[in-house]
């Protein structure tokens, strides 16, 4: 959303307007110059000084105006975007599929600070990675492919992030954590699904699903109301909250 401000508008001599600099402190916009006089605006009202006029304008977020761009082999990124650095490699997930997609926007919407998550399925460990970025606990990244593993390995390091990466399965892991991710395929959920509602306590975020018959599939397997149903070029993401 834009943002309304006033502008104030204000003229002086040469001299005077560099000894108001100096005095002032803070950046302005110069509006025109001559040679006798420099016409200038600031976003607040000075005292001691009448501005010309005053009136609003809308001024842009810095999230539309500073964007991230590529120099060379180098990019530029504001502070609130997260990068995460995924090598192209032979696991799954490189962030650009749907479902991939799908879990990161509804980690963004559900996973708090400080809790612990379990990735299943890690491929070369994005979504961990993502949960690391958003100021997760501990997270715990698992696949059956020991190829995805070494891969979720190399990628955690090349984004500076320390997370567990284990060549498992779902029945392997004794413990519960605050969220489980799993971005899987149907059949995968159909023998996995009892092992994965175990695994966690708050909320669980499912991917992986194509088309309605594959939603509908999976809420028969569910067997309760889910949270949240996001869609997205066709494929089904599906939050559960315990």
């Amino acid at each position: 959303m834009t943002q309304k401000h006033k502008k104030y508008v204000y003229r002086l001599e040469p001299e005077s307007f560099y000894q108001f600099l100096l005095e002032y402190g803070k950046g302005v916009e110069i509006l025109s110059e001559g040679e006798s006089f420099v016409e200038f605006a600031l976003y607040e009202p000075y005292e001691g000084l009448e501005p010309l006029e005053v009136f609003e304008v809308e001024v842009l977020p810095p999230e539309k105006v500073f964007r991230a761009r590529r120099v060379g082999k180098f990019m530029v990124l504001p502070s609130w975007i997260k990068p995460v650095v995924i090598r192209q490699g032979v696991a799954f997930g490189t962030g650009l599929h749907a479902t991939t997609r799908l879990c990161l926007g509804l980690l963004q919407e559900y996973l708090q600070e400080g809790w612990s998550v379990l990735d299943v399925g890690t491929g070369t460990g994005i979504l961990a990675i993502a949960c690391k970025k958003l100021r997760a606990g501990r997270v715990l990244a698992i696949d059956i492919d020991p190829l995805a593993v070494q891969e979720c390995v190399h990628n955690a390091k090349e984004n500076c992030v320390e997370i567990e990466c284990w060549h498992a399965k779902p029945e392997d892991i004794r413990e519960t954590f605050d969220l489980l991710v799993a971005n899987l395929e149907l059949e995968i959920f159909k023998r996995e699904l009892p092992y994965l509602m175990k695994l966690f306590r708050r909320v669980g975020v499912f991917s992986g699903l194509y088309g309605k018959e594959d939603l509908r599939a999976f809420l028969d397997l569910l067997g309760l109301r889910p949270a949240k149903i996001k869609r997205l070029e066709n494929w089904y993401g599906v939050v559960v909250v315990q």
